[in-house]
């Protein structure tokens, strides 16, 4: 089993040291369900898809500047660290990257090897969050969920103009989910876009 992200970054002074180089090689290479995943800074989107995913969501009031911090003990991760955690936890099942968008803001990219929950899911009013959360790796007893098996997760949404991921981490965590095992991608798709990052489901 690979090293975990989590021991591979190392935690200096209370924060996620980061990553130096671009993992792998010049582009960063991995398997996913099987299949081969490429992620390079040579993603050129047309204009008014690279305006969608740079636009601030249209649900978040104004400034809607999401926090530094989603919540305490979850790291603030950058990009080298995601394209870390994919290239490791992520390849060897052991971590899910997770969109916590709607499915229509899906629909104009993501990144590679993400997969969507929508933060809404998350709610304790949804009645199958069990569900969700079993197949996150939680387990039962005894009507009590147990989370020691339960997968690494790195949650974005949009990026640094919306909430879902902030608010879906606060879910998670309510729900029993450990801090240490999750971690937050504040920059979303609007820096990933921006920087220029492959992004997948979208025309390039």
């Amino acid at each position: 089993m690979k090293r975990s992200i989590w021991a591979s970054i190392g935690i200096c002074c209370g924060t996620f040291a980061t990553a130096d180089t671009f993992p792998v090689t010049e582009n960063a290479v991995f398997t996913f369900q099987g299949e081969e995943v490429v992620i390079s800074r040579s993603a050129l989107l047309d204009d008014p898809r690279l305006s969608a995913l740079s636009a601030p969501a249209a649900d978040c009031p104004a400034p809607c500047l999401a926090p530094m911090q989603a919540a305490p003990g979850v790291p603030t991760l950058g990009e080298l660290d995601v394209i870390a955690f994919l290239s490791s936890d992520v390849e060897a099942g052991d971590g899910l990257l997770i969109d916590a968008r709607m499915p229509d803001e899906r629909s104009l990219g993501f990144i590679p090897a993400s997969v969507n929950i929508p933060a809404v899911t998350m709610s304790d009013a949804n009645p199958y969050r069990g569900d969700i959360l079993q197949a996150l790796g939680a387990r039962e007893y005894q009507g009590i969920l147990s989370f020691e098996e339960a997968r690494r997760l790195v949650i974005f949404d949009h990026g640094p103009s919306a909430m879902d991921a902030s608010a879906m981490i606060a879910t998670l965590i309510e729900a029993g989910y450990p801090a240490d095992k999750l971690g937050y991608y504040r920059g979303g798709m609007q820096v990933w876009a921006a920087l220029g990052l492959t992004i997948a489901g979208a025309a390039q």
